[in-house]
């Protein structure tokens, strides 16, 4: 049925504003931010909040709730915590607050973290010869966080006891939640309910000495390009707006915030600087603020990486692979069922053609293969993530030229490379929502530098359509895959 022009005219524009709805719910909830903030807050008591903790958190003014992503993000979400792949440990040096978190497979991530842990204060048992010191002089916190992932939404629960820094003090409970979501490749947004509630700190007599009221947060994290994040913080109960811009990736980025308050009618502003990086597991992060409620205003926090990278389901095979999958099935010879190779792809749940592409593409069935960047064997595996997944691979100065020996690096045994390198690329296509493009790119350039709904960088564009074309070319040509998986085969009984 043919349709008249200005009827067509009428349902492009209608699609049009469809598909950019996400950015039209960003644009009036940033329009009504003002109006929000300009309101008096109602509150004629001061407030009293939970202390914020954690140095990367506090340089983004705050703005860690839609973006937390570490050890960390109980502090600030607890839904963060579903983000991390490997375990990972944050000592905070300036506010005396260690995180704990570590995934595990098919469970979740749980984390931990004990707050004001200073060597003037003595944490866990109230006696003088603790070695850690005097007791009562923090506000001591200890805090047990559980998340996982329902696929797109990451849901958090955290609960914990606090004390208030007065002798005889008791502790108390608290409870906080958190959901985060990406809506689009260009924006996150997050919520978290803290001190669901309430938190009153007695005495052990019985007198009041601190509370904190119930907080409600609202986040938001635009990104315009893969190196640019704007992270923005609404506090709903107790106004106040914090915003900060980070420029970079996961091994570099510096970040340049403000927080904006609106409690009992006098608006106040403080703004922070910073930078964080992030090298071979080990974690850097410094801030300084400009605000007058800290005594400290430089704050460093260091942490690292640990444990390898959790193994992922091997039974999730999205529509676009499961249909390419049945596609080569129907076209290869039978004879494939009896190459180890084509065994071990199906072990994996992946393509045999795409298992030939990627070899190809990356080394070209060379076992003895080594980049320029150090990556090595059929499937170039650079040495860190090559120990992420159980390989040995020795400390080497310089990287591109490692020994070729498989016995010191398991990268040059063909069998181990081939099975440690599709444990990688599944996680990679797992973790991208079976994005088969997002997958392959991520492979390539690095998953630091891909998102979870992309966008991807030109190279990783170009490198996926390369290995996708190749895996067709397979398809197309069963006697070339047939020549392939031979040569693979006498390369994993060498």
């Amino acid at each position: 049925m043919k349709l008249g022009t200005k009827a067509e005219v009428k349902i492009q524009r209608i699609t049009s504003l469809y598909h950019k709805r996400d950015l039209l719910l960003v644009a009036i909830v940033f329009l009504l931010l003002p109006y929000l903030l300009s309101q008096e807050s109602t509150l004629s008591e001061p407030l009293n909040l939970r202390p914020e903790v954690g140095t990367r958190g506090l340089g983004l003014s705050g703005a860690f709730i839609s973006s937390a992503d570490d050890a960390t993000s109980p502090l600030w979400n607890p839904a963060g915590l579903a983000t991390l792949q490997r375990g990972n440990l944050i000592y905070d040096l300036s506010q005396g607050a260690v995180s704990i978190a570590y995934p595990i497979k098919y469970i979740g991530t749980f984390g931990v973290n004990f707050l004001d842990l200073n060597r003037s204060d003595r944490f866990l048992v109230e006696h003088t010869t603790n070695p850690i010191g005097s007791f009562e002089l923090g506000n001591n916190q200890a805090l047990f966080s559980y998340a996982r992932r329902f696929g797109t939404f990451q849901l958090g629960a955290s609960t914990g006891y606090s004390r208030a820094p007065y002798y005889g003090s008791l502790w108390a409970q608290n409870y906080d939640v958190g959901v985060l979501t990406e809506l689009n490749p260009y924006l996150a947004v997050g919520m978290r309910l803290r001190d669901i509630a309430g938190v009153t700190i007695r005495h052990r007599d019985g007198q009041v000495l601190q509370t904190f009221d119930q907080q409600l947060a609202l986040g938001a994290v635009l990104t315009p390009h893969p190196i640019i994040r704007w992270h923005n913080r609404l506090d709903i109960i107790h106004p106040c707006f914090g915003t900060s811009v980070e420029i970079g990736n996961r091994t570099i980025a510096a970040r340049l915030g403000s927080m904006f308050t609106f409690d009992n009618g006098n608006p106040s502003q403080s703004w922070s600087i910073g930078f964080s990086l992030n090298q071979l597991g080990k974690q850097f992060h410094y801030t300084y603020l400009n605000h007058d409620d800290f005594k400290h205003r430089h704050l460093a926090s260091i942490g690292m990486s640990f444990g390898g990278t959790q193994p992922i389901s091997r039974s999730a095979v999205s529509s676009q692979q499961s249909a390419i999958s049945k596609e080569a099935e129907s076209r290869k010879p039978m004879a494939n069922n009896q190459y180890k190779a084509a065994q071990i792809a199906r072990e994996y749940d992946i393509d045999v053609a795409l298992m030939l592409a990627i070899i190809h593409t990356e080394s070209n069935f060379n076992p003895l293969a080594v980049s320029i960047n150090g990556a090595a064997g059929l499937m170039q595996i650079m040495p860190d993530a090559a120990k992420d997944l159980g390989l040995k691979v020795p400390n080497y100065k310089n990287r591109r030229k490692p020994k070729l020996d498989r016995k010191i690096d398991e990268r040059f045994d063909p069998n181990k490379n081939l099975h440690a390198g599709l444990t990688y690329f599944k996680m990679l296509y797992e973790k991208h929502l079976n994005n088969l493009t997002l997958a392959l790119g991520a492979y390539n350039v690095g998953p630091a530098k891909v998102r979870i709904r992309g966008p991807l960088i030109r190279r990783g564009k170009r490198y996926a359509k390369k290995v996708i074309n190749r895996s067709q070319y397979y398809r197309d040509k069963p006697a070339q895959m047939e020549i392939d998986l031979k040569r693979l085969e006498r390369i994993l009984k060498y």
